[in-house]
């Protein structure tokens, strides 16, 4: 037990999680809206109008308004250009044509969703594409195909004698017979007796039962057959690993798919091409786009498109919403108007500026503005995470394997003392969190022994791992999971950071029979040991943040944002992944299984 972690709890400092990760999305959200305001035009105003609120031009300004009158200005010019425009015959013309039944017909189908997919698929048919994956399509026959190669070699390596005595003895009770016979004593004093020089009666006795044994004369009519000759030969052949990769691949939905595809010989009318080739020419026919090519090419419309793009017609719908607009009638009341700065664009422009200085998100923005509050965004970045959506594991992140099992032995194997296997997956969920389940349940697997090396074992228990030692390594920064803290004495649990061996290795958590963080090492018969912190008086079945810390050999550990720990190391100079997993070390009750590890969510940061 931690006398540390047990004050941080008396005191109050760590705190629940759900506080912490409210607190961290609050203070996200705030940075979040602190970078939009500073690079909103809304900001930029408020500026330039707080700039200008408080210069010598406005202030002058407002000095001159009441000065104003309307003969003279520039209402009044405005108006008199107005009635000008509005008597020329090419203004009158395009108002004509603007709101005839043709041109609304014509610009209903401008935009139109049908129009557009005729264009598309117009300019897809007659430059080439369509000619293209036509021809494309008719190459793609079965006969010459990798596909036929493939299985050509399949049913080849199928009939071929070895790769059928294989799959014929392989784990059958006939060569667990034959195995099991060869390493009895039975057999082997008739080979010792076979291999010596007989003259006492009673040795050439004993051979001469030991010859007529039915089981010494059916191992050895076995063991000189031709069957369990090919057997052997095949066993680590080249041909049975081709044959294996063949069959998967040959045997596959996808293999047959793509095989029944390149057989078919109405595959073109069946594509996208096809399609897209007979919806073009049902829309060429159709009554509204015969109308709209027609319509396009007319002089009419040309000369509405003059007028429209015309400065003349953009300078009357200027003037005419201007001079019809409530602002002007309001202003040419206002320059006859003693109040004449209640109604002025300044006065608009200090009212806003009062407006906006009390908005909530630009007072909140001025608040954060010269802190220090937001140095982490700022100084981090996100170098890895998973929250492990999606219902099953990304394994662009994660590999099943660890990295020196992979490299070993090409799969998971156990160590002497493990009453468990690690499968390849079959142990790992993804239920919007990780669950790394350890369950009672029969398996065979691989185990380390010395000096045998790898030897098959049987297991009672299956658990799982994962690593992201082929995805992700980062030798400083910040390492921390959210991690649900549930020990099970008869097993270990851990979050732990390793480079290419497995020690030295920091741990972020282990729990189980000990609760501990800190940093691993092995003596040199391999027993590990760990020198940290004992963390069992956490919490059980509650959710915390574990996080380390490491610049250099400068270590720290934080549990829900309050330090607990921290060390130098200055020989943890590599870089590091993550490896998760649970080890069954004595018999598990069945009240406990599964045992579930369960992690909410991993991030790793860097400095920017």
């Amino acid at each position: 037990m931690s006398f540390k972690i047990f004050s941080l709890q008396l005191l109050g400092k760590i705190k629940p999680v759900e506080k912490i990760e409210i607190q961290r999305k609050n203070l996200w959200d705030d940075y979040q809206e602190f970078l939009q305001v500073e690079n909103s035009d809304e900001l930029k105003e408020y500026l330039d109008l707080e700039k200008y609120i408080q210069s010598a031009e406005f202030i002058n300004r407002k000095k001159q308004i009441q000065q104003l009158k309307f003969k003279g200005s520039e209402e009044e010019k405005l108006l008199n250009e107005f009635e000008q425009l509005k008597k020329s015959g090419h203004i009158k013309k395009y108002f004509k044509l603007k709101d005839s039944p043709q041109l609304k017909r014509f610009e209903s189908l401008k935009n139109s969703d049908k129009l557009k997919e005729y264009r598309k698929l117009k300019e897809y048919v007659e430059n080439g594409n369509f000619s293209k994956e036509k021809e494309e399509m008719h190459r793609l026959v079965f006969r010459g195909s990798g596909e036929q190669n493939r299985e050509k070699e399949y049913n080849k390596l199928k009939k071929q004698p070895g790769i059928k005595a294989y799959f014929e003895l392989h784990q059958s009770e006939t060569l667990k017979r034959h195995d099991a016979i060869s390493h009895t004593e039975k057999l082997k004093k008739y080979l010792e007796l076979k291999n010596l020089p007989l003259t006492d009666k009673e040795k050439k006795h004993e051979l001469k039962n030991l010859h007529n044994d039915s089981e010494i004369k059916g191992y050895l009519k076995f063991e000189h057959s031709k069957k369990l000759k090919l057997y052997r030969e095949t066993a680590d052949s080249y041909n049975l690993k081709r044959f294996e990769e063949l069959k998967v691949e040959v045997e596959s939905e996808v293999f047959k798919k793509r095989v029944d595809f390149l057989k078919d010989k109405k595959k073109f009318e069946k594509t996208e091409a096809f399609k897209k080739w007979s919806r073009f020419k049902e829309l060429a026919s159709s009554d509204d786009v015969k109308f709209f090519m027609k319509f396009e090419k007319s002089p009419l419309l040309e000369n509405y498109y003059k007028v429209s793009d015309s400065a003349d017609l953009k300078r009357f719908n200027e003037l005419n919403s201007r001079i019809t607009s409530e602002e002007f009638l309001k202003r040419k009341a206002y320059l006859e108007d003693s109040k004449k700065w209640e109604k002025s664009e300044e006065y608009v422009k200090e009212e806003k500026y009062l407006e906006m200085k009390k908005r909530p998100h630009l007072v909140k923005y001025f608040k954060y503005k010269g802190t220090d509050a937001f140095d982490f965004f700022t100084g981090w970045e996100v170098s890895f995470e998973d929250a492990f959506q999606g219902g099953k594991l990304n394994t662009e992140k994660w590999a099943t394997q660890a990295p020196w099992a992979e490299k070993s032995l090409g799969r998971n194997y156990s160590m002497p003392g493990d009453l468990h296997v690690y499968t390849n997956g079959e142990n790992i969920k993804c239920e919007s969190k990780l669950v790394i389940e350890t369950r009672r349940e029969n398996a065979n697997g691989m185990v380390w022994k010395m000096p045998a090396g790898f030897v098959p074992a049987e297991f009672e228990y299956t658990s799982g791992l994962v690593s992201t030692g082929n995805s992700f390594r980062q030798e400083d920064g910040i390492f921390e999971a959210k991690i649900k803290f549930n020990p099970v004495k008869e097993t270990v649990s851990s979050f732990v950071l390793q480079g290419e061996k497995s020690h030295p290795g920091i741990y972020l958590l282990e729990m189980g029979a000990k609760n501990r963080i800190g940093v691993s090492s092995a003596n040199e018969k391999g027993k590990l040991t760990i020198n940290g912190l004992d963390i069992s008086n956490l919490k059980k079945g509650k959710w915390y943040i574990f996080t380390l810390e490491k610049s250099g050999g400068t270590l720290i550990w934080k549990i829900n944002d309050s330090e607990v720990l921290k060390m130098e190391d200055r020989h943890i100079d590599f870089p590091l992944h993550i490896n998760l997993f649970t080890l069954v070390i004595i018999p598990i009750p069945g009240n406990k299984l599964p045992v579930r590890f369960q992690v909410d969510w991993v991030k790793c940061y860097k400095k920017i």
